[in-house]
């Protein structure tokens, strides 16, 4: 794996040297590809199966910008490979040594796993914004861009930017590539929809329950928190991760 050239300041280079990795392999622009397919089939769906779609204009561009939130996902996805390819390949202890300390390491992939997902997140919002506007016009209405769509479109980057530093904390914690992995795809598929749908109560508070609620998306979700409730719990979700991660890895042998 390419190594930053040093700068003198080592927690830039520690950071430099995990942009390089996740720039590295076919990881990022694999998932952000399937993202990108995953939510534009999700709004062409949508779009097409509106009865009256000049009626119901307003709140089917908003839908269509919702639905970019698939991204997020496979934001977390590769925050997780970002951390546990280094414990499949042993290189783990080498970054250890060449780090100011095991809490860089942690932060550092945190910040670039958190980029990547705010990076997945605007092209997922753009890519959507296209695929609506096309859809639309095919049937001779226009995209509504008023202030919710924009305002949408931001909580979508947002929470992508999250997912990513999610993910790489459940690297962190986990570490098994494979579990990580098929433990974030069963728990994004299934999982999620067991619990919103059978235990509202308790989806409500975790983090899934609290990105609908960030969205707004009360028709998915009945019983989401308010908009702004949901953004905390989001917020303290990620929060709590970081730490759990930092922790573990602190205290655990590489």
């Amino acid at each position: 794996m390419p190594d930053a050239t040093p700068t003198g300041n080592p927690l830039r280079d520690q950071i430099s040297a995990e942009i390089l990795r996740a720039r590295s392999g076919a990881a990022l622009p694999g998932l952000l590809l399937t993202a990108l397919a995953f939510g534009a089939l999700g709004q062409l769906g949508s779009i097409y199966a509106e009865a009256d779609l000049a009626a119901n204009a307003v709140a089917s561009s908003h839908q269509v910008v919702n639905l970019a939130a698939a991204a997020t996902l496979f934001a977390s996805l590769f925050g997780a490979l970002l951390v546990t390819s280094e414990f499949k390949s042993g290189s783990i202890g080498r970054s250890v040594l060449y780090a100011p300390g095991r809490g860089a390491v942690v932060g550092a992939k945190l910040l670039v796993a958190g980029g990547v997902g705010l990076v997945y997140g605007l092209v997922s919002v753009l890519c959507a914004l296209g695929v609506g506007a096309a859809a639309f016009a095919s049937k001779d209405v226009s995209l509504v861009l008023d202030g919710r769509t924009w305002q949408l479109a931001a909580v979508v980057v947002g929470v992508c930017a999250l997912a990513g530093s999610w993910g790489a904390a459940i690297g962190f914690v986990v570490r098994n590539q494979l579990v990580a992995v098929i433990g974030l795809l069963m728990w994004g598929t299934v999982g999620q929809l067991l619990v919103l749908t059978q235990f509202p109560k308790v989806g409500r508070f975790l983090p899934d329950g609290a990105q609908l609620a960030a969205l707004g998306d009360k028709l998915t979700f009945p019983n989401a928190l308010d908009a702004p409730y949901g953004a905390l719990v989001l917020v303290a979700w990620g929060a709590a991760a970081a730490l759990l991660a930092r922790g573990l890895f602190t205290r655990r042998d590489v």
